[in-house]
């Protein structure tokens, strides 16, 4: 891992969060004012140091003859994508570079493309305030005993944690448990090791917490309470949410973020959506025309980071789709806030007509079928499905479960046609992505 130095920033990680919970209290007005002139500081920054935005700012006209930022032609900026990072590539960079404290990381791959990125020390503690604050929500406080249920492999350093790594996290408390690759032996002694460590906090991949809970419940075991369970690194869905919290006996709070921004969002103790911090993010949520979605409206999420000057990452496609709360929450605070993670973009499957249908119809389809363990739907064009399907018992014969397909099926075709081709495959084993997340709907079906 590459690193310059440079001079520490302007507040610590502690004084970060402290502005972070300042920011709580303030009014939807200051709000607004506060996260639009950060947005025009990273922008005017971006404009003088990093060459690509010099080029799409000065084209887009957001520099006045005044030398100021206009933000009511923001929208005019084009979206940025990863293949628009791989092709920029250093032009991305900020030009004062060695002069910071910096490090290279990648995005997690869940579709199999990760990209290379510069971060920052100001971007890190800006993280850790975040990381620090959500977790705050939940009622865990830095240091108390808590268990990373985690599918990425780097994350945990399979096979290469050293003397160091152990030393860190025994000093911070915390137990990490590997789920990229699980096996009933190692769920049996994750169960024991969680009775033993006793947390106050499970922080966990949304997939892994699931089929921990899932399994805890089929085998009759008993699981410490935590105090809360914080969910990240995939799309957590209704069922998922109530089974957790059924076998845990403990809330679920969402958590929203990428390696690429950090964490966007978080549900607070009203579990009305998930509250952005405007200090960190600009978020939008854009149609399919790139018009600006209503509330309630599931559209594609596009972030400004507001805390890299590293390496800027203006108007980015994340790869998510999300719907903004049509009701302000219940807790006071006035940070936007989002009413959902709907998912992937590819997640979203399409018809030939260019309908398009959520990833979550198709996992309603599988969830209440006892005899399924895992599934996974895959669009391979319009009118042709494919679907993996691990058994609970990997020993029936798979006619025993025809009325249960046929059911699949018909639902499948009421809303991709009933020329579709369902194809169904029993296999043993359905691999996570390279980042350790698992994605239940993919769609290679591509908007004509």
């Amino acid at each position: 891992m590459s690193r310059h130095r440079h001079r520490q920033g302007e507040f610590s990680v502690t004084e970060k969060q402290k502005l972070v919970n300042a920011a709580e209290k303030f009014s939807a007005q200051s709000v607004q004012d506060d996260q639009h002139q950060s947005l025009r500081n990273l922008l005017m920054y971006a404009y003088r140091n990093v060459p690509y935005y010099r080029g799409v700012i000065q084209s887009s006209g957001l520099v006045d003859q005044f030398g100021e930022i206009r933000l009511d032609r923001f929208h005019e900026l084009p979206l940025l994508d990863k293949s628009a990072i791989r092709e920029q590539q250093w032009r991305l960079w900020s030009e004062k570079l060695s002069g910071m404290d910096w490090h290279y990381n990648t995005s997690g791959g869940s579709t199999g493309e990760p990209i290379r990125i510069v971060q920052d020390r100001e971007y890190n503690q800006w993280s850790a305030a975040m990381q620090r604050f959500f977790a705050g929500w939940s009622g865990y406080s830095t240091g108390q005993p808590r268990v990373l249920l985690w599918g990425s492999e780097r994350d945990l350093f399979v096979g290469r944690e050293n003397v160091k790594i152990h030393l860190l996290r025994w000093l911070s408390n915390e137990l990490w448990l590997n789920t990229f690759r699980i096996t009933p032996e190692l769920m049996h002694s994750y169960v024991k090791k969680i009775n033993e460590f006793k947390p106050v906090q499970i922080l966990a991949y949304a997939e892994s917490a699931y089929e921990l809970a899932k399994f805890i419940e089929r085998e009759g075991l008993v699981v410490h309470v935590p105090k809360s369970i914080m969910t990240s690194a995939g799309t957590l869905y209704s069922q998922m949410r109530s089974k957790i919290e059924q076998v845990f006996r403990a809330p679920v709070f969402n958590r929203y973020g990428s390696r690429e921004v950090g964490d966007i969002a978080s549900e607070c103790v009203h579990h009305r959506g998930l509250h952005i911090c405007p200090l960190t993010h600009y978020v939008e949520i854009l149609r399919q025309d790139g018009m600006p979605a209503l509330p309630g409206e599931v559209g594609e999420v596009v972030v400004t980071l507001l805390t890299n000057y590293s390496m800027p990452f203006v108007r980015y496609r994340i790869g998510d789709m999300a719907a903004w709360a049509e009701e302000h929450c219940t807790c006071g605070c006035s940070w936007p806030m989002l009413k959902e993670v709907a998912g992937r973009v590819s997640d979203t499957f399409l018809t030939r007509e260019g309908t398009q249908i959520h990833g979550e119809y198709f996992t309603h389809l599988f969830y209440f079928r006892s005899w399924v363990e895992k599934f996974q739907v895959i669009q391979e064009d319009y009118d042709h499905v494919k679907v993996l399907l691990v058994a609970l018992n990997k020993d029936a014969n798979n006619s025993e479960y025809a009325s249960d397909l046929e059911d699949i099926s018909n639902k499948i075709r009421v809303v991709l046609g009933d020329a579709c081709r369902i194809e169904y495959q029993f296999v043993d084993h359905i691999p996570p992505t390279a980042s350790g997340k698992y994605r239940y709907t993919i769609s290679k079906a591509v908007a004509a």
